[in-house]
């Protein structure tokens, strides 16, 4: 049973500012050492980082109030081909669907929660 939707956007240039600007120590606030292992300095390097922001931007939205999760609780990872999927460092029982896309000016995701069997 879906539980909820969730969606963010960001704008790649407001992730480059902030990471400029606060450097690793916005890095380690918000993401994991495992999320960050294929993520490369280079042409969309901000991109990646803003796509994987904005994923977990969603999953908060769709799980809604139901589970208070910070950030750094919720991994945003890839399989081999690519598609990207989400683990929570807490027990959560929900299965989370995931799709992020990302341009020059904007990285977008949705994530839909569906309630564990």
């Amino acid at each position: 049973m879906i539980t909820g939707v969730g969606v963010d956007m960001v704008k790649i240039a407001k992730m480059e500012k902030s990471i400029k600007r606060f450097g690793q120590d916005f890095i380690d606030r918000v993401f994991n050492e495992e999320e960050l292992k294929n993520i490369f300095p280079g042409k969309v390097y901000y991109q990646r980082l803003a796509a994987r922001f904005a994923a977990k931007e969603a999953v908060i939205k769709a799980i809604s109030k139901k589970f208070p999760l910070s950030l750094k609780d919720i991994l945003i990872l890839n399989k081999e081909n690519g598609a990207p999927f989400c683990i929570f460092k807490k027990d959560v029982d929900l299965n989370i669907f995931l799709s992020i896309t990302h341009i020059e000016d904007y990285a977008v995701a949705c994530a839909v929660a569906e309630k564990k069997s």
